[in-house]
Order: structure tokens, then sequence, then C-alpha cells
């Protein structure tokens, strides 16, 4: 559960996730856009990250950190799934309440 008041992640386990402030960016963007592929460029935007140039890989190690920490157990795994020469996908069924 993503809570964007207090910019907290919690498990299901209700273990708070540790996140940096550049993986709750790209997590928020990932969530607002579910079922889209957003490219690199796409997420520097949305996770108001530096801009960089096209062969800046920030967004890659930052989205592995975050992927560790989102699959952490085997029922959580492909959660953002990579879509070669396009960008990132984020699986997960989004619900808003």
């Amino acid at each position: 559960v993503l809570d964007t008041l207090r910019r907290e992640l919690i498990s299901p386990a209700g273990v708070l996730v540790d996140l940096s402030t550049g993986e709750y960016n790209l997590l928020v963007a990932f969530v607002e856009h579910p079922n889209r592929v957003l490219s690199r460029e796409m997420l520097m935007e949305f996770a108001k990250t530096r801009t960089g140039d096209p062969f800046d890989r920030t967004i890659d190690v930052q989205i592995s950190r975050l992927r560790r920490k989102l699959e952490a157990d085997e029922q959580s795994a492909n959660v953002i799934k990579t879509v070669r020469g396009a960008g990132y996908l984020f699986i997960p069924k989004v619900s808003f309440g």
C-alpha cells in the first residue's frame, strides 16, 4: 500500500519499506501511469529527477533498487517489466481509495 500523504510504502506483511526520494518518486510515477510503457525520459520528467542525456543510467539504477524492494518475495515477482527499446511497465493492478 502506497500512502502518498505520508510518503510511505507498506508491505503486504505490514512492514514499512524504506524508499529513497528517487525510488518514491518513481513508484508514484508508475502508480499514476499503470499498464503503460514509460520511457526513461518520461520517468525522469515524472520523477522530477535531474535532466540527463540519453545515456544517463540513473533511472535504470533506481528502478533496479526499487524492484528489489517491491519484489522481495516470489509472489510479487515481475512488478516492473522492462520493455526492450521502449522503457518500463508497471504490472500490478492499481486502485485508489
